[in-house]
């Protein structure tokens, strides 16, 4: 579907071949806790500025560690432009098993023929939209 129509925006249920189901799930992260993980990356931030002043290279690497873990934890909870990723939420489950059906096709392409594969890998954007977007248009017949 999408190499057929490059350039436009594919829903993720499009894809499943399903309807959108209405949403109203709370987020992953409220705001408080966004603010408290916030606060503590700018705490590790001076903590680990603090550290390199003293030639501490423990402190500082339990810091970083530390730091990572919190950064992780934001990127797996907020979406594309920082929008709050939504508990029990269909739409980000469907996205999940579209990305994953994708990148599997893509890693199957890949280990016959390369250089396509790596067209599609640099072509292929996911989401809760996915489209085709190669740098120059191609002609396919699917």
């Amino acid at each position: 579907m999408l190499l057929t129509s490059p350039g436009r925006p594919v829903h993720v249920f499009t894809l499943l071949g399903r309807d959108a189901p209405a949403t109203g799930s709370d987020a992953i992260l409220d705001r408080r806790a966004v603010a408290t993980f916030r606060a503590r990356l700018s705490a590790l931030t001076m903590q680990i500025d603090a550290a390199q002043d003293r030639d501490d290279a423990l402190a500082v690497e339990r810091a970083r560690a530390e730091r990572d873990a919190v950064v992780r934890e934001l990127r797996s909870s907020t979406g594309l432009g920082g929008r709050a990723r939504r508990l029990g939420d269909e739409t980000e489950r469907a996205r999940k098993t579209v990305t994953a059906r994708i990148r599997e096709a893509m890693r199957r392409v890949d280990r016959v023929h390369p250089a396509l594969g790596r067209h599609l890998r640099d072509s292929i954007h996911t989401g809760t939209r996915c489209a085709y977007l190669p740098d120059s248009p191609q002609t396919w017949r699917v």
